[in-house]
């Protein structure tokens, strides 16, 4: 008996993904050992196995489309039930076949009895999604040449067709349906946001347009941090990772003022008494913040190997949702991509971020006499509804102290 297999909810309410690639075809003999495809959520590129052993029957969609959670992504059964799956083609025109005179007869036709998603024996040529694609951008889709199964129109296609400028027409839907459309000027490109720089974007608005940022910055003497993180790396016999150290010298100054490991709720602040300290790391295609748990438990040895395995998967979006969610206070080393100085926008749902720039030597005062040290700036990024100034202040005061004090970091 054919089995469907629907998109299951892989992690913190997911509601929707892109196919990102099909790791099978159609036809192809699977077991429960294999990968099904890889599908982009908010968060992450996440690999779902094949849920049963037989055969591909079916794929609900192409790549670099959406399905949504509980919504068919394949079927599987034998070949016997391919052959008898498979709906006649004389039947299978009938079904799709746009009745004209039935469709002027309604008073909202549907988007999927469009005209223009057909080909010219009236067949539908275009999933939904893709011919919505078109539609958003005033393409008429039976111009636009199908590299799919049996000649279908694919969101490939229609990106492709967008970069050809001369070819997109405007005269298709008035202006005022849609004021925000920009039109793309000769030699220009547009193209789509992917789902997980679309979330960023959305969530970077939302923090700045809600929370009164506040920024606060001193500059700490970075000799006695760079000593214990050679010393460190000397005794594990692998480099520790610079963000391992700054955890463990921001978590004394959460502990010591709980508003900064907090969430504003309306009229309410809750104070949380987990330590889920978040990393800022960028990747190919944005920002993401893997989290470590739990991190006041850990050693310092823990924190350094639960860093280094951490770090290189987030950058892949190998990582996992749960890994990627969950935090509730960021630091941001922006040091690693060569930063000397650096304000960060503070994730939404808490309320300060650290951000730490590379340490460089420069000249300074220490008793009269002029010496050269390596200078480290750090910036504090906090909510003004819930932090004043002074409370900053004091925050840093204890990174401070924990980062110039090599002894402090491994207490």
């Amino acid at each position: 008996m054919a089995k469907e297999f629907n998109l299951p909810d892989l992690g913190s309410g997911l509601k929707e993904g892109e196919i990102v690639r099909w790791l099978v075809k159609v036809g192809d003999q699977v077991t429960t050992e294999d990968l099904l495809c890889e599908v982009e959520t908010e968060k992450a590129v996440i690999e779902v196995p094949v849920p049963y052993d037989g055969e591909v029957l079916s794929l609900a969609v192409e790549e670099g489309e959406s399905v949504k959670v509980g919504s068919v992504l394949a079927v599987f059964g034998s070949g016997d039930e391919a052959a008898t799956t498979e709906t006649p083609p004389a039947a299978s025109s009938a079904a799709v076949k746009i009745d004209e005179s039935a469709q002027a007869d309604q008073a909202t036709p549907a988007v999927e009895t469009a005209p223009a998603a057909n080909s010219g024996n009236g067949l539908l040529r275009a999933m939904p999604a893709v011919r919505r694609l078109a539609s958003e951008h005033d393409i008429d889709i039976g111009q636009v040449a199908g590299t799919g199964r049996d000649g279908r129109v694919t969101k490939k296609d229609v990106l492709a067709f967008m970069k050809q400028p001369q070819q997109v027409s405007t005269a298709a839907r008035p202006m005022a349906v849609s004021p925000v459309t920009v039109l793309v000027p000769e030699g220009s490109e547009r193209i789509k946001l992917s789902k997980l720089r679309k979330t960023i974007a959305d969530r970077m608005a939302a923090s700045w347009q809600d929370i009164p940022h506040i920024f606060t910055r001193i500059e700490v003497d970075a000799s006695g941090f760079l000593r214990a993180r050679n010393s460190l790396s000397e005794v594990y016999g692998a480099k520790v990772p610079v963000e391992s150290l700054l955890i463990r010298a921001v978590l004394p100054a959460l502990q010591a003022h709980p508003e900064f490991n907090a969430t504003l709720d309306n009229d309410e602040l809750i104070l949380h008494r987990h330590y889920n300290i978040s990393l800022a790391v960028d990747t190919d295609e944005g920002l993401v913040l893997p989290t470590v748990r739990d991190a006041n438990l850990h050693s310092m040895a823990q924190l350094a190997a639960h860093v280094s395995d951490l770090l290189p998967r987030a950058v892949q979006r190998k990582a996992s949702t749960e890994e990627l969610t969950g935090g509730t206070f960021t630091v941001n080393n922006i040091g690693a991509l060569g930063n000397i100085i650096g304000t960060s926008i503070i994730p939404y749902g808490t309320t300060a971020i650290l951000s730490v720039g590379r340490a460089v030597e420069k000249p300074v005062v220490r008793h009269g006499d002029v010496v050269v040290l390596p200078m480290m700036e750090v910036t504090l990024s906090f909510d003004h509804r819930v932090i004043d100034g002074g409370l900053a202040q004091k925050f840093l005061n204890i990174v401070q102290q924990n980062l110039e004090d090599a002894v402090r970091l491994l207490a």
